[in-house]
């Protein structure tokens, strides 16, 4: 079984986006002893793994992922990739866009890594990904916009940190066919937000992911490889897309 997994900021709050840093260590703490592998994105896309791997990726950049993810990923000596949205780098995640996780709950303001903490994250080997330059959702501009979106956000990372990202994450999972395409032409692969493990072969520039939200249970990581695990995931899918369902039928929230 292989599967990509999402984080986003490591906090008590209990919020959609977050974990706590006593869940966090759980998993690193189960990885680091666990039959499971952890690899980095690319790898874990691009080999034919015999055995459990998952790769590890952060969305947004917050700063306590450079004063607590970091540092616990290197003394596990474990890879993950942050992915940055560049317009916001040293500001907050307070973006005018729809409440994410299907109307889960309230995400609250946090701040983030300015380019500075970046690239010491950096300098540790964390490997960096855009995640578009403003965080916008990417279907709801035009053609233009959108590629000054994708296109922009390499540009900052290439200016700020002298490398050049070959990954994306969509802002909020939101890509069709046009941003699928899009994407295609500035970066090797990108990832989405459906819950879901990497069948045997996946479109590069739609990969599926499994939030950490759901994941937070007691138990649930360490299930990790069984039918259980999968049986879960199909669960929770399915309820997903069924509160998304009413929320577009109701005009309420979530997108």
């Amino acid at each position: 079984m292989r599967a990509i997994i999402t984080y986003h900021s490591i906090d008590s709050s209990r919020s959609p986006i977050s974990i706590s840093e006593r869940d966090f260590r759980r998993h690193l703490n189960w990885l680091a002893t666990s039959r499971v592998s952890v690899v980095p994105l690319d790898a874990l896309v691009s080999a034919d793994h015999s055995g459990d791997s998952v790769a590890l990726t952060f969305d947004d950049a917050y700063q306590n992922f450079g004063s607590i993810a970091a540092p616990l990923l290197e003394e596990h000596g474990m890879p993950a990739t942050l992915f940055v949205a560049t317009a916001h780098a040293g500001g907050t995640n307070a973006w005018d866009t729809p409440a994410r996780g299907g109307g889960k709950g309230q995400v609250p303001v946090f701040p983030l890594l300015d380019w500075n903490g970046i690239a010491r994250v950096a300098q540790r080997g964390v490997a960096i990904g855009s995640h578009a330059r403003t965080h916008r959702q990417l279907p709801l501009l035009d053609a233009h916009a959108l590629r000054d979106e994708l296109a922009s956000s390499s540009e900052d990372l290439r200016r700020e940190l002298g490398v050049a990202p070959t990954a994306l994450a969509y802002p909020y999972g939101d890509a069709a066919s046009r941003e699928k395409e899009e994407a295609a032409r500035i970066y090797d692969l990108a990832v989405g937000t459906d819950l879901r493990i990497l069948e045997k072969t996946e479109d590069q520039h739609m990969l599926p992911r499994i939030d950490a939200y759901y994941l937070r249970e007691a138990g649930r990581l360490e299930s990790f490889g069984s039918a259980a695990f999968d049986r879960y995931l199909r669960i929770r899918r399915r309820g997903r897309r069924l509160r998304a369902s009413v929320h577009r039928l109701t005009g309420r929230g979530g997108g």
